[in-house]
């Protein structure tokens, strides 16, 4: 039957269907390495935290005391290490550190703190004996300052006498020297002691600084009355000077006067053979005899003044030279030669390393003793004086002078002048 047919021999057509099987993919691995990498990282950065000291900025103390300085430094929870160095600033204050001021530093580390020792110190030079402008120079280049006053002295003129402090010590660089420079003998006006007695006028001249030259004169005035004197009154005259007192000798005393016994010997065997009738010549006396001393070392004014002590005269020859000037360098004679007294010696002078410009010394011998020493001084030298005994014709004048004029040598240089008395 149709209707409840089958069909037979219909086909189906199966599909069969094939179930995928998934791909595996390996697992993440980065999510698990992030986070041990943070793991890591985290305990790295815990380690290092815990693992740090604790640190403080370092306090800026420059420029404060050095107490000062380390009670801060401390109590920031440093050590302070200090160390010396010269320095212009004041003795005692910081003038560096290290760290600076402001860096983080662990507590107890150590702060160095330079503190000043003040300035640098040097030796005092020595410089007694020098002329001024040398004795400055010398000064300031050891680093000192100076500063100078003058005085009057037996030095020549012009030469340090005193320095303070003395030479060989030490001081903070830019300390002051005080330097005492000399003006030369002082000047003193000569007292009028005529008609007083010869003790009188000895004492008076002494009083002010003078030295009495008695000479016995035959006169009808009183024995020991000061007849005449040289130089006179007001005259003004550089202490230490002799001024020559003409003192009325006892009646039948024939002893004749003392300054003129070395000059005229033959005038005065003369009359005094004639005054006394005797037929017999007096015996020839014999020479003084004087010793040469050591001025080697010495200013010229100094050494000039030993040698007239012993009874000699003194030749001035400047010559160059490294020593100060006016320093004696060598003398002709060595010491403890032994000479007749008045003889001449001649001593090397030094002009010094930077010597003044050359002049011709002007030729004053023969001339009275104060118009001498104005040439001299218009030229542009340094004079002293020096006394010797001489006849009455040539009281106050000078009898030699050295160097001699027409000596060429630098200007300010000392003339000796031998002037009579």
């Amino acid at each position: 039957m149709r209707g409840d047919e089958t069909v037979v021999g219909a086909r189906e057509t199966v599909v069969e269907e094939r179930e995928e099987i998934p791909v595996r993919r390996p697992p993440l691995l980065w999510p698990y390495l992030l986070a041990f990498l943070l793991l890591v990282l985290g305990g790295l950065g815990a380690y290092w935290y815990f693992s740090q000291e604790d640190e403080n900025p370092v306090p800026a103390v420059v420029g404060q005391p050095r107490a000062t300085a380390e009670a801060e430094v401390r109590e920031a929870g440093f050590e302070p290490r200090a160390e010396q160095e010269e320095s212009a600033k004041p003795s005692g204050v910081v003038i560096e550190q290290d760290p600076e001021g402001g860096t983080e530093l662990e507590e107890g580390r150590t702060v160095v703190l330079t503190v000043s020792s003040g300035p640098a110190r040097e030796t005092v030079p020595d410089v007694v004996g020098q002329q001024q402008d040398e004795a400055v120079a010398a000064v300031e280049a050891a680093g000192f300052e100076s500063k100078t006053t003058e005085a009057f002295s037996d030095m020549q003129s012009g030469a340090v006498i005193r320095q303070e402090p003395a030479a060989g010590g030490n001081l903070k660089e830019g300390s002051t020297i005080e330097l005492t420079v000399s003006k030369g003998r002082e000047p003193v006006d000569v007292p009028d002691v005529v008609g007083t007695t010869s003790s009188e006028a000895t004492a008076t001249l002494r009083d002010v600084g003078l030295e009495a030259n008695v000479v016995p004169v035959p006169s009808t005035e009183a024995a020991g009355t000061v007849l005449a004197q040289n130089p006179a009154a007001g005259s003004t005259v550089e202490a230490g000077s002799r001024v020559r007192l003409n003192v009325a000798k006892a009646a039948g005393d024939t002893t004749p006067a003392t300054t003129e016994t070395t000059t005229t010997t033959t005038a005065t065997t003369t009359t005094t053979t004639t005054a006394t009738t005797s037929t017999e010549e007096p015996p020839t006396p014999t020479p003084a005899r004087a010793t040469v001393p050591d001025v080697i070392g010495q200013e010229l004014a100094v050494g000039a003044r030993t040698f007239g002590g012993e009874g000699l005269k003194v030749a001035v020859r400047y010559v160059p030279s490294q020593e100060a000037q006016g320093r004696i360098v060598a003398q002709a004679r060595p010491a403890g030669t032994e000479l007749s007294a008045g003889d001449t010696v001649q001593v090397n002078v030094s002009t010094g390393a930077n010597p003044a410009a050359a002049a011709a010394v002007p030729s004053v011998s023969g001339e009275e003793m104060q118009e001498a020493r104005s040439q001299l001084d218009a030229a542009g030298f340094e004079v002293l004086a020096i006394e010797l005994e001489a006849a009455s014709a040539q009281l106050g004048t000078v009898i030699s002078q050295s160097p001699g004029g027409g000596a060429s040598v630098p200007r300010g240089s000392l003339v000796l002048l031998y002037v009579g008395a």
